[in-house]
């Protein structure tokens, strides 16, 4: 569920976990307006067909208001996954997600890190690097006024966080992770990416993206968004389906939908 969702590769990924599982369910993507969202999730909270919902942009933050959040989502101010039930509840499992994604790739925990963007993404981001034992970040916005809650969530958990203009390049960090469009980054990409030791960028469609080609022509390690969506799909089909999938089963079929649409 989100404004828009058409174009979303979960539905590729959960339908391959109830495969794999032998699970005789469904899912769909749903295009929910704002105003239409509490008649959305209160015409189905209810049902028992329904087991629960995926959400995205721009319902991270107001899901909040159907279920009883778990840590992650109450630090963040938002989440991904809304289970139905007796008692509701919602979950952020982007957080431990990132922290899968980075440790398939074998890296070494970060110590410090830049973060494009300050919205609830980078909030998850912040909170998954504090559990991977990063301590420093800097925030590049394009409205740094409006970083706030970023830096404050980063003191909160024991990261000192300074603000800087997305113009302005950072010192050398052992991460940069975007989580603003491809087209604002690019201005910046070659600058950005010289600063890195590995660089993430949320966006993976269309990829290449201008910062994670310049991170190539740099040597640099890239995740994309693929990592991200396949490390938070593992915990949320566990938490709708009570089944297990693995990051790998998650990644494969998200790859394989992305290369179907590119050849259509």
């Amino acid at each position: 569920m989100g404004d828009p969702a058409g174009h979303s590769l979960s539905p590729a990924i959960h339908r391959a976990g109830y495969a794999a599982n032998g699970l005789d369910w469904s899912y769909d993507a749903y295009t929910v307006a704002p105003n239409d969202l509490a008649a959305f999730v209160q015409a189905r909270i209810d049902d028992p067909a329904w087991a629960g919902l995926s959400v995205t942009a721009p319902h991270k933050e107001a899901i909040l208001a159907f279920g009883a959040a778990d840590e992650p989502s109450r630090l963040v101010g938002g989440g991904n996954t809304l289970v139905f039930g007796a008692d509701p509840t919602v979950h952020n499992t982007d957080v431990p997600g990132f922290v899968r994604a980075w440790r398939a790739h074998g890296l070494e925990a970060p110590r410090s890190a830049a973060i494009l963007g300050n919205g609830a993404t980078a909030r998850s981001i912040v909170l998954a690097l504090a559990g991977l034992g990063t301590r420093e970040i800097v925030v590049l916005a394009r409205r740094p006024e409006r970083a706030r809650s970023l830096t404050d969530l980063a003191g909160l958990l024991g990261m000192t966080a300074e603000v800087r203009p997305l113009a302005e390049r950072p010192d050398h960090v052992d991460l940069l992770a975007s989580t603003i469009p491809a087209a604002a980054a690019a201005p910046h990409a070659g600058r950005l990416a010289g600063s890195a030791g590995a660089v993430f960028d949320v966006v993976y469609d269309p990829w290449p993206t201008p910062l994670t080609a310049a991170a190539e022509d740099h040597g640099l390690v890239v995740l994309n968004g693929l990592d991200l969506l396949a490390g938070q799909a593992v915990d949320q089909f566990h938490l709708l389906t009570g089944r297990r999938v693995t990051f790998e089963q998650c990644r494969s079929a998200a790859g394989r939908e992305l290369s179907r649409r590119s050849a259509l």
